[in-house]
């Protein structure tokens, strides 16, 4: 049977409405795909740049870091091991002699056979010894008396009931609080190097009654830090019994107090630092905006390693925005450092500053809008809100651009965290507070740490 062309039209028309109905399909599940792929692209790109982070472009420790680059070998020195010349000289220096010896030659002739003469002119030689450390115990003997009359007896009483005196509490709380030894290790050395068998319960309570004496000193620091025209802020992680905590640091040049609180909020920054009308360093954490913007100096240290996580994206539009970032960045670094060694003048140096906060100001921007890459335009946005607090070093020569002297300052008490696992009271706290001020005080100032708590205690 003949199929006509009617019908062969109609089947033809079906069989191309069918082919279109299946290449729609194809396209919607092509363009699907099509997002899937691109989703899935930005997704690695996004792990890649997690596993990218270090503690050069992040605030990450070197102890949490997941891959660790290997160092570069540096080229071996053609100079020898030891002081090169010119060094200024360190050695031993002279102190006073508790005894002197006088060392003649034995001989009474020369060779040629004339009789020898003493020569007025001598060499200095020291040698030094520590001698075998025994505590010096004092015994009370406590007598009573009694009335022969009525029989009332009276006690004697001596002049302290403290088993340690002054020194040896200052000693205790010295290796405790400047030496980071745990309580245990304390008791180890009092008794192996100082004879002095104690128990941890007495240097438990020996600090107590230390920091008790430092109450009034930690006071006046923290006074001394409130009146101060500038403070270095920052903040790590504590433990007390275990719970989450925060040891707060405010310093200075001359000042270095520190605070242990259960808390990183505003009001924990209050209580340690109110009222504060000075210039503040620090970083971009929040807590920090209770301080009025025109004094505040945000750490570019911090901003650097943002800009490096940047430049190490594997986004290469991402990449190429933080390179330029970074390059911005380090000329600000290069003209502080050359205004603060009088190589260029002050007009010389806002004038290029402006031009390189203009410039990162425009890239920020640019990085704010950049699609695909969601975190980094996460962290444009935070920097931006914060930009005009970055630049208070340009008005005021006493500021720093970092905060690298307050990381300095707060490893005093991670040394400390790290050796002797943390505290267990709330006394535990206000001694180390109180100890690691004074410590890292004395310090700033070039003073003797033990010779400066001797005098306080």
């Amino acid at each position: 049977m003949e199929v006509t062309l009617e019908e062969r039209f109609i089947e033809l028309s079906n069989q191309f409405s069918e082919l279109q109905k299946s290449h729609k399909e194809l396209q919607n599940a092509y363009a699907e795909l099509l997002r899937e792929n691109n989703k899935l692209k930005e997704k690695i790109v996004e792990l890649e740049d997690k596993l990218g982070i270090n503690s050069s472009n992040s605030g990450l420790p070197t102890s949490r870091e997941i891959y660790r680059k290997e160092k570069k070998h540096r080229l071996k020195s053609h100079r020898s091991i030891g002081g090169q010349v010119g060094h200024k000289y360190n050695g031993y220096m002279m102190k006073d002699a508790d005894e002197v010896v006088e060392v003649k030659p034995e001989e009474e002739r020369c060779v040629c056979g004339i009789n020898l003469e003493l020569l007025p002119e001598y060499k200095v030689h020291q040698s030094i010894e520590l001698p075998e450390i025994k505590p010096i115990v004092t015994e009370y003997h406590l007598y009573q008396k009694q009335c022969p009359g009525c029989s009332k007896k009276y006690k004697s009483k001596p002049k302290s009931r403290r088993l340690l005196g002054a020194h040896a509490m200052n000693i205790i709380s010295v290796l405790t609080g400047f030496f980071n030894n745990s309580k245990r290790e304390v008791q180890e050395i009092l008794g192996q190097i100082f004879n002095l068998d104690v128990s941890l319960g007495l240097i438990s309570n020996t600090e107590e009654r230390v920091s008790k004496g430092l109450a009034g000193k930690y006071e006046e620091l923290r006074e001394q830090a409130l009146e101060s025209e500038y403070l270095h802020m920052d903040e790590t992680g504590h433990r007390q019994k275990g719970k989450r905590g925060w040891c707060w640091l405010a310093a200075n040049e001359e000042t270095c107090v520190f605070k242990l609180d259960q808390s990183r909020g505003t009001k924990a920054l209050e209580r340690f630092i109110p009222d504060y009308q000075g210039k503040v360093i620090s970083d971009r954490y929040p807590v920090y905006n209770i301080y009025e913007k025109e004094n505040r100096q945000i750490c570019l240290a911090h901003l650097r390693r943002d800009f490096k996580r940047f430049a190490h994206s594997k986004n290469e539009h991402l990449s190429k925005l933080g390179n330029n970032l970074l390059n911005e960045l380090d000329k600000v670094f290069i003209l502080n450092k050359a205004h603060k060694e009088d190589k260029i003048d002050r007009t010389y140096f806002i004038r290029h500053v402006g031009r390189s906060r203009r410039d990162m100001l425009y890239l920020l921007n640019k990085v704010k809008i950049l699609p695909s890459a969601t975190q980094a335009q996460r962290v444009a946005d935070n920097i931006l809100k914060n930009f005009e607090m970055m630049w208070l070093f340009t008005k005021n020569h006493k500021i720093e651009l970092t905060n690298n002297f307050a990381e300095r300052q707060i490893k005093h008490f991670v040394k400390y965290r790290k050796n002797s696992f943390f505290t267990w009271s709330d006394r535990g706290d206000r001694f180390l507070e109180r100890i690691k001020s004074i410590y890292a005080t004395a310090k700033q100032q070039k003073l003797n740490p033990f010779l400066a708590l001797s005098q306080i205690s």
